[in-house]
């Protein structure tokens, strides 16, 4: 009798450990940042929607070097508008995100 009472509480106690632990919320992990592509695209829109509408570059499914070719074709149309490295973002986000797979 005093065996299965040990035994009684010892399996209680492995049920009630085992629920608690399953019961903990594991802290949500951070969000993988996106945020070469984000900013590539807010560049993009703010910049290239100057000179044309944007449906007209997202329409285009491209390479990335053929991104990079059109986007340094455009950086000389106006002097100085789009930095070398604001253009890289712009074609990271296409590439990304209009690029052919």
């Amino acid at each position: 009798m005093r065996v299965r009472s040990v035994v009684l509480i010892v399996v209680s106690m492995m049920l009630l450990a085992f629920a608690i632990g399953c019961a903990k919320q594991e802290p949500p992990k951070p969000a993988a940042p996106a945020a070469p592509v984000a900013d590539g695209k807010s560049i993009f829109e703010t910049k290239c929607s100057v000179c044309h509408p944007l449906d007209r570059p997202t329409a285009r499914k491209e390479m990335k070097e053929k991104w990079a070719s059109i986007v340094k074709e455009m950086q000389g149309k106006k002097a100085d508008w789009i930095s070398d490295a604001d253009a890289a973002k712009i074609v990271d986000y296409l590439a990304a995100e209009h690029g052919k797979k």
